[in-house]
């Protein structure tokens, strides 16, 4: 029987994240086991938008949601979940990511949060907060556990999934992100809900797709592969630890504060910025973005809702953050051929992208979702 994984520790998690120590988070808040964190918050904003401020609220507002059946406080006082609050789950049973995807994790394996935002920020702009995330955690792979090498190197891809890049075959996937907008009361601003599920202490056996990995793997792959410890020895984070020396619980909660504080870190100069010169935005978070797309200058199909796909080279990102592809070929239906089509400029605000690889002599190997 496998033994029990050590929790985050919520003695940590509020010395290095919490605004009243310093940090820039107004609340955090972690719980056993939970549906989704995503669609409990939610759930819970909403109800809080239709309620009437009072007082004299009897409700309680740090009420545990401790299972998947969790029902959101239908009284909540407007402050209950203010901007940069949240929720972490041990365990996640009935997660959806992008497209409807279903996303579970094992209790303690995975890292499953979800953050609150009320943002200063335009409307149009709103869509990059998933992105913006996924600069962050990039950023913390790279950076505070070492996975930016020429053969494992931590990459987005658009539009919210983080993968590493591997020495043979494709990129795998180590983490989604999901952003869902909840609107508020005519006098009252509304909400975005940021979920984030970070693969972190997953084995081969337990990967939820054929394509992903987790921290874990990465850091023992990272290990074997070091020819010279010493290269290494300037690193302040645990990714320069021996992956097995490293307690799990300590794993998670330094991955949760690095993500959480260089998202806040991210987040702050793209709010000012909207204050300052709201016209500058889109350059800033499309500079800050495209940094670490692995997406652009790649072959790709763009699948899209209706069932129709094309192919093409990513080119660069819209200020909208759609991405824009020169489409060189397309398909009405996946039963269908595909149809070569003059060059295109076309941006894609939705579509499921996959990164087509090619072989030495340049044809397009089968792509690998």
């Amino acid at each position: 029987m496998t033994a029990a994984l050590p929790p985050l520790d919520d003695a940590l998690l509020a010395r290095r994240l919490l605004s009243e120590a310093g940090g820039a988070y107004a609340r955090i808040q972690r719980v056993e086991s939970v549906g989704s964190t995503n669609e409990w918050l939610t759930r819970a904003l909403a109800a809080e938008a239709q309620a009437q401020p009072d007082p004299h609220s009897d409700a309680q507002p740090d009420a545990q949601p401790d299972s998947q059946s969790a029902t959101p406080p239908q009284r909540q006082v407007p402050t209950a979940w203010p901007h940069l609050s949240v929720l972490t789950a041990e365990e996640q049973t009935g997660g959806r990511g992008r497209l409807g995807r279903a996303w579970s994790s094992p209790k303690g394996a995975s890292l499953s949060t979800s953050i609150v935002l009320r943002p200063q920020l335009a409307v149009e702009h709103l869509g990059w907060l998933s992105m913006l995330a996924g600069r962050a955690l990039v950023d913390t792979l790279r950076q505070d556990f070492g996975l930016d090498t020429a053969d494992q190197r931590a990459v987005l891809k658009w539009p919210n999934d983080v993968q590493v890049t591997q020495a043979e075959g494709p990129e795998k996937k180590i983490s989604g992100i999901l952003a869902s907008a909840v609107t508020g009361r005519p006098a009252a601003p509304g909400a975005v809900v940021l979920g984030v599920g970070i693969n972190v202490l997953l084995t081969p056996e337990q990967l939820p797709i054929e394509n992903s990995t987790s921290v874990l793997i990465e850091l023992r792959r990272r290990a074997a592969g070091r020819l010279d410890p010493g290269l290494a020895a300037g690193g302040q984070g645990l990714g320069d630890q021996e992956p097995e020396s490293q307690e799990p619980g300590a794993l998670r909660t330094e991955l949760l504060c690095c993500f959480l504080e260089r998202f806040a870190n991210l987040l702050g100069p793209v709010e000012a910025a909207a204050r300052r010169a709201p016209e500058t935005v889109s350059e800033v978070l499309v500079t800050m973005v495209s940094r670490v797309l692995s997406t652009l200058g790649q072959q790709v199909r763009v699948e899209l809702p209706d069932g129709s796909a094309e192919r093409g080279v990513a080119q660069r990102l819209t200020s909208q953050g759609a991405l824009q592809v020169e489409v060189t070929a397309r398909r009405a239906t996946a039963e269908q051929g595909w149809q070569p089509c003059m060059p295109e400029l076309k941006a894609f605000s939705a579509g499921d992208v996959t990164h087509l690889r090619a072989d030495r002599a340049g044809a397009q190997r089968p792509p690998v979702d």
